[in-house]
């Protein structure tokens, strides 16, 4: 009896252990299947060399890389709707790489294009692309300029005019090229803008095809350009003239801005210079020129090349690639930005198109701002164009001493409080991160710099709304803060457009104003006094 009892409890004690098993939680663990992991979101990769290596280089691009969803013949419009989700949708960040190799390779030391990263972008002295031509070496120099010469061997930065007040833009400039307007910094300075050519496009401009009788350069060779019969206009690149893999023409527009310690300007953060400024004497309140020596900043810069005919990607045209790059600093993106999400402003898919601002900024406290006061004095608003002042010789006169801008106190100089219109794309943002942490490793000052955007004229899908913006070109809208503050928000209806190639699309030679110029202004400088006049103001 006593041994069928201890029987009976072990076996009941046996069953209650078994019955606290989690035997039913395993059971049913192992019935409900396995949730899908989530696919990690798609970020652009950067290719930091135009030679395929993942390292920064001095190889200046001639061509995007593979490109798959081009290589389909596809188009996309205008950058509109969700980024990208992976690669094979992924048509610009190509475009946006071969920029960032180019501004790579541009901004080597001149004299260290051989020399290892941590020499080439952080040794001083000129840069690769302060090796090309200035306008001025190809078509001249303004009428009048200032008597004065640098004794110290600087780069000259000339402010030419026709000596009746009037700037003129064959030289250096303090006007920008869309709108004949001048942009003010914070410590109330002209930002001077200069522009050169490499050499394959200087000896085109100079001798089209060989034939140096046609030279863009002088209104006479145009005259004969024209009468030689190019039914295709200005063709800057051709397999005749720049052979498979080399690079086509190249344009660099730069803009800079004068670093004031005093003022708060720290010049560690931007690449500087020491020049010598020459402001023709009708441009100069008291009718007097001038020459001083200053330290400016690069604040922006365009970089243009025509590429060649790529046997290996027949997709990609022979035609301008625009890349703009901008220092981090230069102001804040606005409160209700344009983007691929909203179109144009938060509330309204079109609220800032072709509007003379685009609402307030959202400023970052910390950030010492070239073109946005922190603690702005009463403005008219941002991105307003500084107002003429009356009774003077010239619509924007220099002040002998800084702030040349007539110190931007009062609304006849007003503070332009410049505002990013137009949110960088997504991709575009990702690439940035990794192109400036690169930049950073070897200590380079150019990882305060960021691309704003790639265009091309690709093939592009045709607009639907809310895309009320130009379709001839990809992205539909780029504009640089510093080169095109005032018209970064218009469609090129009744204004120059905020649209690179939308913009340069309407060039033409200015012996017949009929020829196309193939997207350059540049041989409209073989009339200076008439250069600007295919451009409308953004009045």
């Amino acid at each position: 009896m006593k041994k069928s009892l201890s029987v009976a409890v072990l076996l009941l004690v046996s069953a209650m252990m078994f019955a606290a098993l989690p035997w039913p939680a395993a059971r049913i663990k192992a019935q409900t299947p396995a949730p899908t992991p989530t696919p990690a979101p798609y970020v652009p990769q950067a290719q930091l060399c135009a030679n395929g290596s993942n390292t920064l280089c001095s190889v200046l691009a001639a061509y995007i890389g593979p490109n798959p969803r081009l290589q389909k013949g596809f188009g996309y419009n205008g950058l509109y709707g969700a980024p990208p989700t992976q690669p094979s949708a992924d048509v610009q960040t190509p475009f946006d790489n071969m920029a960032w190799q180019m501004f790579v390779a541009l901004n080597w030391a001149a004299s260290a294009v051989s020399k290892p990263v941590a020499t080439g972008l952080t040794q001083p002295g000129p840069r690769v692309w302060q090796t090309y031509r200035k306008v001025s070496e190809l078509f001249g120099n303004s009428k009048v300029r200032a008597p004065c010469a640098s004794m110290l061997a600087l780069p000259v930065f000339a402010i030419g005019s026709d000596g009746k007040g009037k700037p003129l833009p064959n030289n250096e400039e303090y006007l920008q090229a869309s709108t004949n307007r001048p942009l003010i910094d914070v410590n109330g300075n002209w930002t001077i803008f200069e522009r050169r050519v490499n050499d394959v496009e200087a000896n085109y401009l100079l001798a089209p095809n060989g034939q140096s009788s046609q030279t863009l350069t002088t209104m006479s060779g145009q005259k004969h350009f024209i009468a030689a019969n190019h039914p295709d206009g200005v063709q800057f690149t051709s397999s005749a003239t720049v052979p498979d893999g080399a690079n086509g023409s190249i344009e660099i527009k730069a803009a800079w801005r004068i670093i004031d310690r005093t003022s708060g300007d720290d010049p560690s953060r931007f690449f500087t210079q020491l020049v010598f400024i020459a402001v023709s004497g009708d441009l100069v309140r008291g009718g007097r020129p001038f020459c001083r020596i200053e330290r400016v900043g690069l604040v922006g810069l365009h970089i243009l090349q025509r590429n060649p005919v790529d046997p290996k990607n027949p997709e990609l045209l022979p035609q301008w690639i625009w890349a703009s790059f901008e220092h981090v600093d230069n102001a804040p993106l606005a409160q209700a930005p344009c983007n691929v999400q909203n179109g144009c402003g938060a509330a309204n898919p079109t609220k800032w198109i072709n509007q003379p601002s685009c609402g307030p900024a959202a400023a970052v406290p910390s950030t010492h701002y070239s073109f946005y006061h922190q603690n702005p004095r009463p403005t008219l608003g941002t991105n307003i164009v500084p107002l003429q002042l009356l009774g003077t010789h010239t619509q924007y006169p220099w002040n002998r001493q800084q702030p040349y801008a007539h110190g931007a106190t009062s609304l006849a100089t007003a503070m332009p409080q410049a505002t990013r219109c137009w949110e960088i794309y997504p991709t575009t943002q990702q690439l940035n991160g990794q192109w400036q942490k690169a930049l950073g490793a070897v200590s380079s000052v150019f990882q305060n710099y960021m691309l704003v955007g790639t265009q091309w004229g690709g093939t592009v899908e045709p607009p639907t709304p809310p895309n009320p913006v130009p379709a001839d070109a990809v992205p539909g809208m780029l504009s640089n803060v510093t080169l095109e503050t005032y018209i970064q928000n218009n469609n090129g209806k009744g204004n120059a457009p905020g649209s690179c190639v939308s913009c340069h699309s309407v060039a033409k030679l200015p012996f017949d104003k009929k020829t196309s110029a193939n997207f350059s202004f540049l041989p409209g400088l073989a009339d200076p006094l008439k250069a600007r006049s295919q451009i409308q103001t953004a009045e």
